[in-house]
């Protein structure tokens, strides 16, 4: 576990109880009045919901165990670091239903009961833009007709900020002097058609394909990959940050923390050890040993440090 974050602190107000045979622990939350999806939810947090399942979600549909050749919802379900297990406390809060289990370091939520997936995938119905094949087959399940989302994702939808907080990876580039945000996925007809262009206002992301090989086992892999990596963009990932509130701690803190680079970033020139380069190097350190206990194993800490 990353030992910057207390378990106890991540868990703090949680009771925890064992099961399958002590391998995991349940994460409770408080006991929530409302167990089943909500009728209404708000379209922004729909599109966030969407975004984290795109990322990181999972649609288990498998044969029927009746016999019959049919397929059927077992469970939905999101797995995650135990670092950003603020992401499905959110979902948790937001759908009033679900499970959390830890196991080492990754958590699982997962929706099992069949009357909230039902009404979770008509919730979703027109969002779900990766997990497309899996999702489709829940609706057929469920004799849902399915929609198509639309590829273009308008502005400041928080649809990114989902996908963000689950895929996303948002670092600091010394050698460039900039703040960072990435998105790469396997590369296929569904990630292939997302258009990024106008969802963070006055920044638009250039996107790579790029091929990957594993030498041991002889495969090849194909990604694209989604980046905002200009200076003058860098403000603009802030605001979208700022008003898509991301539930990451780890990449909130680094989202904000472009405004106040943005006031010492030409220090890095000044002369070494002199205050205005000691106030550009303390940022620097602060920036990458936030909820990163490696961060001694950057390459340029030592010139800094």
């Amino acid at each position: 576990m990353n030992n910057l974050i207390s378990k106890n602190r991540i868990l703090k107000n949680q009771s925890a109880g064992n099961s399958n045979g002590g391998t995991s622990e349940t994460l409770r939350e408080k006991s929530l009045k409302q167990q089943q999806i909500p009728r209404y939810i708000e379209e922004s947090k729909l599109d966030y919901i969407a975004g984290v399942i795109d990322g990181d979600g999972n649609f288990d549909v498998r044969n029927s165990s009746s016999g019959e050749k049919t397929r059927i919802l077992r469970s939905i379900r999101v797995l995650m670091s135990i670092r950003d297990v603020e992401v499905l406390y959110e979902l948790k809060k937001i759908l009033k239903c679900g499970v959390l289990k830890s196991n080492t370091n990754l958590v699982n939520y997962h929706i099992s009961t069949q009357v909230n997936m039902k009404a979770l995938i008509e919730h979703l119905n027109g969002r779900i833009r990766l997990k497309v094949s899996g999702f489709k087959e829940a609706c057929e399940s469920y004799g849902i007709e399915y929609k198509p989302a639309d590829y273009v994702i308008k502005k400041n939808s928080n649809y990114l900020a989902g996908l963000i907080d689950t895929d996303g990876s948002i670092v600091f580039s010394y050698s460039r002097n900039v703040i960072m945000l990435s998105l790469e996925f396997k590369y296929n007809d569904y990630s292939s058609n997302l258009d990024f262009s106008e969802t963070i206002e006055g920044c638009k992301p250039i996107t790579i394909k790029l091929t990957k090989k594993n030498q041991s086992k002889g495969k090849v892999f194909h990604s694209i990959r989604f980046a905002w990596q200009d200076v003058s963009g860098m403000n603009s990932l802030y605001e979208f940050a700022r008003k898509c509130r991301l539930h990451s701690r780890l990449k909130f803190y680094r989202c904000m923390q472009i405004k106040p680079f943005m006031k010492i970033r030409s220090f890095k020139t000044a002369e070494k050890h002199s205050y205005p380069h000691q106030v550009y190097s303390l940022w620097v350190i602060r920036f990458i040993r936030y909820m990163n206990p490696s961060y001694k194993n950057v390459k340029y800490y030592s010139e800094l440090s």
